[in-house]
This record gives structure tokens, sequence and C-alpha cells, in this order.
């Protein structure tokens, strides 16, 4: 029997203690084909979002998955981050060592250009787990390698939620909400992973537990993470638990059953100052997926499966 052919996924990244959880998921699952993180600016600045994708690659044992360095500003705004939330140096501060190894030279969106001339079209699954700036500059820059990504399935967006930086938007298509506009409005299938479905995917106390209680390498380092995300500011996990936003990407490539999800058409208001950023359904938008209601609990025990019987790394 032939084995199943794995997919070939890019992750455009901002790490971020959600982020990483969803990337050491996605280095242990055998489906996927990690052809390379490509970073942005968003939750820290590029510098530190580089080096922590450098950090889990490593921590993972994952020398043959390289990290390139993309933009390291919006489009056409100041930058937005939010350290508060992940640590000053976006990992919880110290859970793992500074990295070893450096960003390929160049840049991710020439890297993620010769990626997709070379692989059939249509091939490459683009996860994105922040704002999209990278993908609208290869849009810009390289339309024809563009037009070869199979599909995109984005973290962002608040469709009949409210937002969770202002009343209206989510923080990754508020930190570059013309970025975001361009690439929903592109054509290119996407599927929007917005805070709808983000936010019922909430992890407690005993999943970290959970993970720790296996003494292994990959679930003791999503623990500790897992920790600092409940004590960052603002926190009130221990009430209301804490959403796994960036990881639900990976899930729904993982296990697309658990998710349910609706053809609606979205544009994202990039001109009224007061509501900047948001996910507008207007029939004047892009058909995209949407997903917008979860089997929490199956996709809960899908993440704690993946992480715990994550393969130790060979270090």
């Amino acid at each position: 029997m032939n084995p199943t052919p794995r997919i070939p996924v890019v992750i455009d990244t901002d790490p971020g203690l959600d982020d990483a959880i969803a990337i050491l998921i996605a280095l242990a699952a055998p489906e996927f084909d990690v052809l390379g993180l490509t970073t942005v600016a968003g939750n820290l600045p590029l510098a530190v979002t580089t080096a922590n994708a450098l950090r889990l690659v490593e921590a993972c044992g994952r020398g043959d998955v390289p990290v390139i360095e993309g933009c390291d500003r919006p489009l056409l705004r100041s930058p937005l981050h939010c350290g508060d939330i992940h640590g000053p140096d976006g990992l919880g501060d110290g859970i793992l060592p500074p990295p070893a190894g450096a960003p390929l030279p160049g840049g991710a969106v020439d890297w993620l250009a010769d990626r997709l001339r070379e692989r059939p079209a249509g091939a490459v699954t683009i996860c994105a787990l922040g704002p999209l700036t990278n993908l609208a500059m290869l849009l810009d820059r390289a339309p024809d390698a563009a037009s070869r990504i199979g599909r995109i399935v984005a973290m962002g967006g608040a469709v009949r939620a409210p937002g969770n930086v202002t009343p209206h938007a989510e923080f990754n298509f508020l930190a570059d909400p013309e970025a975001a506009d361009v690439v929903i409005g592109s054509g290119i299938p996407v599927t929007v992973v917005p805070l709808d479905v983000t936010r019922q995917v909430r992890t407690w106390r005993p999943f970290i537990d959970a993970l720790r209680k296996t003494g292994a390498r990959i679930p003791g380092i999503a623990a500790d993470l897992l920790d600092a995300y409940y004590g960052s500011k603002g926190s009130s996990a221990e009430q209301t638990g804490r959403p796994l936003h960036d990881p639900c990407v990976i899930a729904r490539l993982l296990a697309p059953r658990l998710f349910e999800s609706r053809k609606i058409r979205l544009r994202i208001e990039i001109r009224n100052p007061e509501k900047l950023g948001q996910s507008v359904e207007d029939e004047a938008g892009t058909p995209v997926d949407a997903l917008l209601d979860v089997d929490r609990e199956g996709v809960l025990d899908l993440l704690l499966k993946r992480l715990t019987e994550a393969p130790a790394p060979a270090l």
C-alpha cells in the first residue's frame, strides 16, 4: 500500500506563544511536509519573531526546516505589537535558549516565490498565523507564483464575534488591514479561522498537567509555554481558560471534520478608522470559507494527542 502523500505547507508566522504551540504540532505531524517557516512582524518585532521561529525549529531537532525572514512592518501603517501577552522574548521569557542558527539569506517573498514555482500549481498550502504582510507582498511582487498557492488557511478576523483589540477587529487583521484586504480579495482560495471559533478552543489547567505528566521534551516545552500564556498580562485563564488561536489552523488541516465551514463573501475594512480591520460580510466581497463553529472537545483532544505523541527530537 502506498503511503498517503504529505501536504506541503509553509508556516507564515509571528511567534508568539500560541503560534509556538501551532508550530510544535505542525513540525511533529506526519501529514505535513513543512517546507519552511517565514516570519513577519506582528506579535513582536521581526527580529524577535525570527529568533523565536529558529528557537522552535531547533528545540524540535528539525534542522531540515529553514527559517526565512519576512516583512518588518505593515504595508502602510506603524507596527502594532502585543508583547505584554507573550513576554519580553515572545515565548514566555527564557523557556527556550537563544537560537544557535540563523535565517536563510534572502527574504521570505523571494523564497516563497521560488518554492511555489518549483512545485506543481495548487500543491502548497500556506498556514498564516500572523499579519498577512508577506503574502500581500508576494501577490504584488510575484503574482505568477502567488497564483500557484493551493490554499491559504489564515488565523484572523472576527466575522460574527467582537474583536480582541477593538470592538470590531482581531489582532492579525488590524495589524496590517491593507495586507488582509489584498489577500482576502486576491481570489486565491482562503479559509479564514476567526475569533468566532478560536475563542471556543480554550485550554484549562488539566490540559497543561496532562502535557507535563508525559515527562517528554516536546510536551514539556508546550506545557511551559502554556503556563506562560496563562500568566500573561490581563489573563483570567483560571476562570475562563486561554484561547488557542493559531493551533486551530493546524487542527483544521489535520481534522477538517471538527469545524463547521461556511462559504461567505468577505471584505476587510480599510477606510473607516473606527472600524479598521473589521471582517465584513458583504455581497460585494470575495468568497472565502469561514470557520464559524467547532467541536471544541474534539480539537482539544486532537491537539493534546499530537503534542503528547510528538517524536523526541534528535538533539
